[in-house]
């Protein structure tokens, strides 16, 4: 009876030992779960707190390929226009480089490690249109297969090389799959060198390029570029120059007259500022409008405008900020 009690006992320790193992080895498992789940959600936030696009408003991109182009994704329409810009047309350069043919642009930019930045930021200011971001392939891909083809194929190549794009990987997830919703009649490419707005004309050397009349594209990019949320929310928008800049108002505001703002005044600032600022009524804070231009100006909100003034929202513009 003794040698069975002991048996009893030992296999109850066993037990208990075993139970306790088990409990140690889930608590383990239970602790690797929870700590890939944290790494999951901080790379999902991390993907959307990243993002560029709403998924629900315009968005404006370049697109670095032959020839380089600008395009614009409306959900609400869903359509997609292309403004192609052929070789050998000359802008102006931005950070006041002066005239340079288009393609030449993004390898000035790259002596500098900030190519597409350059090219992205000269299309902005030449044309009078937020960009929003860019893609590109490590070459300049030329457009044979089509546009879908083309987009979709940027997409991808987005996808598995983040340096190609400012995108998201959500924003190219959405991208992708409204370029893949897009009928055919719902896509409309205009070429710039084929209208009237384009020239040509002869340089010094006797080789001929092209040149666009900036101000008669402005027809061109309001058809192809205007976001119709502006144009709902018919904010009253006043932009003032505080930079000291000559022109810096008038350009400013000729971006968000091509986009549907209604603007109704532009003018000089009484004291030059060291940032943007963006002041609003307490209704026009949180509209999309407000919002757009704080982003697109890289501006600070500062105190409110008074309710019934001249406008409801008022951008001071400093030559830093754009």
């Amino acid at each position: 009876m003794k040698k069975k009690k002991g048996t009893r006992w030992q296999r109850e320790q066993e037990e208990r030992k075993k139970n306790k193992s088990n409990r140690a080895i889930s608590y383990i498992l239970a602790l690797i779960v929870f700590i890939l789940l944290l790494g999951i959600s901080w790379r999902i936030y991390g993907t959307f707190k990243t993002s560029v696009w709403d998924g629900r408003n315009r968005l404006n991109l370049v697109l670095n390929v032959n020839p380089i182009s600008l395009v614009s994704f409306d959900p609400g329409s869903q359509t997609i226009n292309f403004l192609t810009i052929a070789d050998g047309t000359y802008i102006e350069a931005a950070v006041d480089y002066g005239p340079y043919r288009i393609e030449k642009i993004f390898p000035l930019g790259e002596l500098e490690g900030r190519g597409i930045e350059l090219l992205a930021s000269s299309l902005e200011t030449y044309f009078g249109l937020p960009v929003d971001g860019w893609l590109m392939a490590e070459e300049r891909w030329q457009e044979t297969s089509g546009t879908k083809q083309l987009l979709s194929g940027l997409i991808g190549l987005a996808f598995k090389e983040k340096s190609l794009t400012n995108l998201s990987r959500w924003d190219l997830v959405r991208l992708w799959l409204m370029v893949n919703r897009t009928r055919g009649h719902k896509i409309e490419i205009v070429d710039l060198g084929e209208t009237t707005v384009s020239e040509e004309f002869n340089l010094a050397d006797g080789t001929q390029a092209k040149r666009v009349d900036q101000e008669r594209t402005s027809r061109i990019i309001s058809d192809l570029f205007t976001d119709y949320q502006f144009r709902q929310e018919d904010l009253a928008i006043v932009i003032m120059n505080a930079g000291g800049e000559t022109g810096l108002a008038a350009r400013a505001a000729r971006l968000v007259d091509n986009i549907g703002g209604r603007l109704v005044e532009v003018g000089d600032w009484s004291e030059e500022l060291e940032e943007c600022q963006i002041k609003t009524t307490s209704r026009a804070r949180k509209t999309y409008t407000a919002q757009k231009l704080a982003k697109i100006f890289n501006c600070r909100y500062k105190s409110e405008l008074e309710e019934g003034g001249r406008g409801d929202i008022l951008i001071i513009l400093t030559g830093d900020s754009w």
